[in-house]
C-alpha cells in the first residue's frame, strides 16, 4: 500500500495484503490473463458465499445491473421501478438498455425503496423492479420481495455494497431474482474496478454470460483443450459488449474472499466504534440496523439532521478536507441527475426524502486501516464542523 503522511485519514483505502500480491504474481505467470481458472474459482467463491448456484464476474459492479436487465429482455417500452436515493449506475443502467426508470422515492430511516411507494408506482408497462441495499442495508428487502412476487414482476437486487450482509436466515446476493455485487475500493472484497451477477437461473447466468462476452460463447473442439490454441466462436445473444472480469482482479478476489469474514468483523468493529461516538450528538443521524441483521459495510454514511442545507453540509465536508480528513456527498438524488433530467424531465420536489438525504449525507473515512483514534479525529473534527457551519453553540 502506498504510505501516507501519518495526518491523513483517507475516505477508503484497499486493505492489499502479502497474500494477495503473492496470488496476482502467480496468476500473472500463468500467462492467462482474461477468461481463466481464476475467474472460475472466484465466481464460485462468490456464489458459495451468496448461497446461489451461479456467479458471473463482470467488469463493474455497473456492468452487472446493466446485463442483468438485459438478460431479462430489459428494453425499449419497459419500466423499471428505481430507488430515488442511490448510485448513479442503476438509473444510468435502466437508460442504457433503453428502459425508463420510475423513480420511487425511499424509507426514510433505512433510505432503501419504500415497499408502499413502489406498489403505488407500478403501472402496465413495470417489467422488472431494481432494489438497492442502500450502504449494505437489507431493510425494507421482505416487503419489496413480497411485491414482486405478488405482481410477478423480477427483482434486480443490486446487492454492490453488500457482500456478506445478512437478515435472519437470509443474505444479500439472494433477495433478487438477479444479484449485482461490486467490488470497488471501499468494499470488503475489492478487486480495484469489478462485479459480479449470481442467480439460481441458469438460462438468465447463460444469457450473462454471453452478453458480458460480446454476445458469444467460446467452443472448445475437445475436452481438455488448452485455451491459448484458440475456439470456435458461436454468437448466441442479439447484444454484449466486453465486460469481463480480468483473470488478475479475480485473483485479488479470490485473496480477500478467503478472509472475508475477519474483514466484515473488523469493519463491524470500526461501524461500533462510530456509533458510540457519535450516539450522543443531536445534530447527527446515525446508519441503523434492522432487528435480526448484520451489515457488512462498505462505507458508513452519516446524515445532518434537517436544520442544515445542501450548502451547509458541503461546507463541512470542505472542513474535513482541509484538515486531510476524508468525506464525500454519498449519494445523490437519482431522478436529479443530469442525464435523467435530460431524457426524463424530472424535477426536484418528486420524491422529497431522498432529495433531503442527498442534501445532508455525508460519507466518513472507513476501512481496516483505522483504529479508534482516527475515529475520534474525525468525529472531533465533524462537530467543531457542524457547530461553526450550523449555528450550533456547543460548551
Amino acid at each position: 500500500m502506498t504510505d501516507r503522511p501519518p495526518h491523513v485519514i483517507p475516505l477508503n483505502r484497499p486493505e492489499i495484503l502479502e497474500d494477495d500480491i503473492a496470488l496476482v504474481v502467480e496468476t500473472l505467470r500463468q500467462g492467462t490473463l482474461t477468461m481463466g481458472t481464476r475467474l472460475l474459482e472466484f465466481e464460485q467463491l462468490v456464489a458459495e458465499r451468496t448461497r446461489r448456484r451461479f456467479g458471473i464476474g463482470v467488469s463493474s459492479g455497473a456492468a452487472a445491473i446493466e446485463i442483468a436487465l438485459r438478460a431479462l429482455g430489459i428494453g425499449p417500452g419497459d419500466e423499471v421501478l428505481v430507488p430515488a436515493f442511490g448510485f448513479s449506475s442503476m438509473p444510468h443502467s435502466v437508460l442504457n438498455v433503453g428502459a425508463r426508470p420510475v423513480f420511487v422515492d425511499v424509507d426514510p430511516v433505512s433510505l432503501n425503496m419504500d415497499p408502499e411507494r413502489a406498489a403505488r408506482r407500478i403501472g402496465p408497462k413495470t417489467k422488472a423492479m431494481l432494489a438497492a441495499l442502500t450502504f449494505g442495508n437489507p431493510a425494507c428487502m421482505p416487503g419489496l420481495i413480497a411485491l414482486c412476487s405478488r405482481m410477478e414482476i423480477p427483482m434486480v437486487e443490486n446487492a454492490a455494497e453488500a457482500l456478506g450482509t445478512t437478515l435472519g436466515e437470509d443474505n444479500a446476493g439472494r433477495f433478487g431474482r438477479l444479484a449485482c455485487l461490486g467490488f470497488w475500493t471501499n468494499r470488503p472484497v475489492t478487486t480495484g474496478e469489478g462485479g459480479m451477477v449470481v442467480t439460481h437461473d441458469d438460462a438468465l447466468a447463460s444469457a450473462c454470460r454471453a452478453i458480458r462476452h460480446q454476445g458469444r460463447i467460446d467452443r472448445v473442439s475437445f475436452a481438455g483443450q488448452p485455451r491459448d490454441i484458440g475456439s470456435i466462436l458461436e454468437y448466441v445473444s442479439t447484444g454484449g459488449y466486453d465486460g469481463r472480469l480480468g483473470e488478475l482482479e479475480a485473483a485479488l478476489g479470490c485473496a480477500q474472499m478467503r478472509r472475508l469474514d475477519a474483514t466484515i468483523a473488523r469493519r463491524q468493529d470500526l461501524a461500533a466504534t462510530y456509533m458510540r461516538r457519535l450516539a450522543a450528538d443531536p445534530e447527527v443521524v446515525l446508519p441503523t440496523v434492522p432487528d435480526g441483521a448484520s451489515v457488512s459495510w462498505s462505507n458508513f454514511v452519516v446524515r445532518l439532521t434537517t436544520r442544515f442545507t445542501e450548502d451547509d453540509r458541503n461546507a463541512i465536508i470542505g472542513v474535513l478536507h482541509r484538515q486531510d480528513i476524508g468525506a464525500a456527498n454519498y449519494y445523490p438524488a437519482a431522478h436529479l441527475l443530469p442525464q435523467v433530467r435530460a431524457v426524463m424531465g424530472t424535477e426536484a420536489g418528486e420524491c422529497p426524502v431522498a432529495e433531503g438525504a442527498a442534501a445532508r449525507a455525508i460519507a466518513l473515512p472507513f476501512h481496516g486501516g483505522m483504529d479508534e483514534s482516527d475515529v475520534d479525529t474525525v468525529c472531533s473534527t465533524l462537530e467543531v464542523a457542524i457547530a461553526r457551519h450550523g449555528g450550533v453553540t456547543r460548551s
